[in-house]
């Protein structure tokens, strides 16, 4: 499937849909303070693209990604809360890096917080 949601390229990270056969995000860099608004921007574009063509299912690789700070925390907590009060019209599978330790303990709050929305997996391709 594929996204129509338009990428962003900063000077720190990138957020832009990839090819791929379910539909998938790429997220990668460092989200700190300066990725916040465009992530809260794309995280909701992104939301309303997978509900128009009715997706099962979104893949954010965040491979990549070296740091989190807790403001981009909080935009996906707002994005899950948002599929989970929603009807669950969808599920998010955060894809980890097993060299980035920090990933797994901090995701698996946002899976504890709605653990029938969040998957959390390392990559298969």
């Amino acid at each position: 499937m594929t996204l129509d949601v338009p990428e962003i390229l900063a000077q720190s990270f990138q957020l832009r849909p990839i090819q791929a056969r379910a539909p998938r995000v790429c997220f990668s860099g460092n989200g700190d303070g300066a990725a916040v608004p465009a992530l809260q921007r794309f995280v909701a574009q992104l939301h309303d693209e997978l509900v128009f063509k009715k997706a099962e299912k979104v893949e954010v690789d965040m491979g990549e990604l070296y740091f989190m700070n807790s403001s981009c925390l909080k935009a996906f907590v707002s994005w899950i809360h948002k599929v989970d009060t929603g009807g669950r019209p969808y599920s998010i599978h955060l894809l980890t890096n097993p060299r980035q330790q920090w990933q797994l303990r901090s995701l698996a709050t946002l899976q504890r917080l709605a653990p029938q929305v969040v998957c959390i997996e390392e990559p298969t391709s």
